[in-house]
């Protein structure tokens, strides 16, 4: 994590399904961990901000924790995994090249 005035800025890992189905995930914080609402369709790069999990300001209220999308794909894939994979790529219409 890095400051930023009373803002923290972290990287939030997160898989290719969580990113394509959204959810509820936990995210470490300075006072432990908590969930996050991960919108359907969550890109690399974007941020979520999640309010009051700052460090604190001389008026007591608090600053952000600021989380920075990063989409992990796995490095060895599992039998079943490399099926699914495959799957997805004979059947998705999808292509990040031409939106």
């Amino acid at each position: 994590m890095k400051l930023k005035g009373h803002d923290l800025y972290t990287n939030l890992y997160i898989t290719p399904w969580e990113a394509a189905l959204g959810g509820k995930i936990d995210i470490k914080t300075i006072d432990g961990q908590t969930k996050v609402y991960i919108p359907q369709g969550m890109q690399s790069g974007e941020i979520i901000n999640i309010p009051g999990k700052g460090y604190k300001k001389g008026n007591g209220d608090r600053g952000s924790l600021i989380a920075e999308i990063k989409i992990m794909v796995p490095k060895k894939l599992n039998e079943e995994e490399q099926e699914i994979f495959e799957y997805l790529s004979r059947n998705s219409k999808f292509n990040p090249r031409n939106p």
